[in-house]
């Protein structure tokens, strides 16, 4: 589920003022590394790590959704950063940098996607998101 009360169709926040204040300066979660507990043992600090992760990731593809494209690209990466294994999260920034016309960076994140999760291929071949780059010997080897 989504971290923090929402409007399903146009994604807007439905925190008040004061709620939202309690997030980081940039709107991020609330806490990072410099940030944790010092009596917080090294095992849980990494399970926290990847559970941040995945809420990046969720935040991410819901960005995504609702066509906030760049932002949605952003917060993937930060997800990917912490944990790259989340094949679902470098497929999403290969769709979004495919809509960019952004060649290289779609296959490599396609690529990645693909190594992790081998049914991305499949999708990629029939996915809308990259008509653009449907034609193109790299991605058609890739996606073969």
């Amino acid at each position: 589920m989504f971290p923090y009360p929402y409007e399903r169709r146009s994604g807007r926040d439905r925190r008040s003022g004061a709620e939202r204040r309690n997030l980081g300066e940039d709107g991020s979660f609330p806490f990072s590394n410099e940030e944790m507990d010092p009596e917080v043992s090294e095992e849980k600090a990494a399970q926290m790590r990847l559970h941040l992760g995945d809420l990046w990731n969720h935040k991410g593809k819901e960005l995504f959704r609702t066509h906030h494209y760049p932002d949605a690209k952003e917060a993937l990466l930060k997800a990917v950063e912490i944990k790259p294994e989340l094949a679902d999260a470098w497929y999403v920034i290969a769709c979004i940098e495919s809509m960019k016309s952004e060649k290289e960076g779609a296959l490599s994140r396609l690529r990645k996607a693909i190594e992790l999760e081998p049914g991305y291929k499949e999708k990629a071949r029939t996915h809308s998101y990259f008509k653009k780059l449907k034609g193109d010997a790299d991605f058609e080897r890739l996606v073969k």
